[in-house]
């Protein structure tokens, strides 16, 4: 049997600790993905036209913010220059706040799996004076004329495009397409190319190269799609059978029904929907046709429902917001793993965000620091559990009843 020695020709221990020699270059090719996608127009229409998504995306959104955050700086005048900034968002481009900026991010990000924010800068480009949201819809990186994304020899996208609805003027705007990529970046006449330094890309959940983010109801498409078309197609049949049709039996032994008694008798069966009272020979026997609802329906939708719930890590209960019956324990844990969610979620946009606006900030104009977005705690904790299990810390002398007393009166706003 060989030693490691023998094998790798010196030390094992002695090659572990050489020092690889510096590479400049990527030496692994990044390609454009092939995986079919949903378009974006798509994910919007289910957002806007299914409740259970509609209500899913907004709770979760909500959820987030509600949660707060803060800046945390050594450096005070680092601090105040971005609690500044922040609060002047919107006095340059599109009238915002920071906190609606957020909300967008992370609403846009569930929806379509990536948002996209416009760093604006002034007339030189040496300075970042405000953020604007843009529509996902309408940004994508630049390709070629094959559709491919245009990429530098470090795998870096060149730039990205905006669309613009048709009649719009783009002259004058955007930016130069660099010398070298003139002939390989295809750019419509409703387009304009941005550079990568003016975009700033949130991406949810990716896959492969990484280039695009998936949201939370890519995956449930096809489900909500089908249980849409379904809850239609119910709905019209309950309306075209609000009242059981009628059916006349004409005729006994003694009576032969003949076509002419048959045509009498739909006349006054139609005559049904405006009056009240009838009169017929004993030989006539009216009566409903019941029809009954299938099973099969019901539990499909059920099915589907769960699906969906599934995709966009919201409880069933609280997507529909109803009061069915739900195992509490079940529930909790179920809540547990949408907190994870949302936490997960929370840790990527604010990453983006410090790397790769508030970093650029801060060397622009020359701080020592730039702050940490510290996010508070994205609990749904019934305040009575909360409260119970803080009484069960005091009395088994893990946390002494002065600050549990301090606590409860800031968080119940009685200071």
């Amino acid at each position: 049997m060989k030693t490691v020695d023998e094998v790798f020709g010196k030390s094992y221990y002695e090659l572990e600790n050489t020092e690889p020699k510096a590479v400049e270059e990527q030496v692994t090719i990044k390609a454009t993905p092939e995986v079919e996608r949903v378009e974006p127009e798509e994910l919007e229409n289910a957002y806007l036209k299914d409740p259970i998504t509609f209500n899913s995306i907004n709770k979760a959104t909500q959820a987030i913010m509600a949660a707060g955050y803060s800046f945390k700086c050594k450096d005070q005048d680092a601090k105040e220059y971005f609690d500044k900034f922040t609060e002047d968002i919107g006095k340059v481009g599109e009238d915002i706040t920071f906190d609606e900026f957020l909300y967008s991010i992370f609403q846009y990000q569930m929806i379509y799996g990536n948002s996209y924010a416009e760093i604006v800068w002034n007339k030189s480009m040496t300075r970042i004076v405000d953020l604007v949201i843009l529509d996902p819809k309408r940004i994508d990186y630049a390709k070629d004329g094959q559709g491919r994304i245009v990429l530098d020899k470090y795998g870096k996208p060149i730039g990205y495009t905006q669309t613009v609805p048709y009649g719009v003027s783009v002259e004058g705007k955007g930016d130069k397409i660099p010398g070298e990529y003139i002939d390989t970046i295809k750019i419509d006449n409703n387009q304009i190319f941005l550079s990568p330094r003016r975009i700033c890309h949130f991406k949810l959940y990716t896959y492969g190269d990484r280039f695009y983010g998936i949201g939370l109801i890519e995956p449930a498409y096809k489900t909500i799609v089908r249980k849409m078309n379904i809850e239609v197609a119910q709905t019209n049949s309950i309306d075209a059978r609000g009242t059981f049709p009628l059916i006349d039996y004409i005729g006994d032994p003694m009576h032969d029904p003949t076509p002419q008694m048959i045509d009498n008798a739909l006349v006054k069966l139609k005559d049904f929907r405006h009056n009240r009272y009838f009169a017929f020979p004993y030989w006539h026997r009216v009566e409903p046709l019941e029809i009954k609802g299938s099973d099969i329906v019901e539990n499909t939708l059920r099915y589907l429902r769960e699906n969906q719930s599934s995709s966009l890590g919201i409880p069933l209960a609280f997507a529909i917001g109803s009061g069915e019956a739900t195992n509490r324990a079940t529930l909790s844990n179920q809540q547990q793993f949408m907190e994870f969610t949302l936490n997960d979620i929370v840790s990527k946009t604010i990453s983006t965000i410090e790397k790769y606006i508030f970093s650029v900030i801060c060397k622009t104009e020359g701080l020592s620091e730039y702050p940490k977005i510290v996010w508070g705690n994205i609990k749904a904790e019934e305040i009575n559990d909360k409260a119970k299990r803080l009484v069960s810390y005091v009395e088994k002398g893990i946390i002494p009843a002065e600050r549990v007393s301090d606590y409860a009166l800031g968080s119940e706003d009685l200071n």
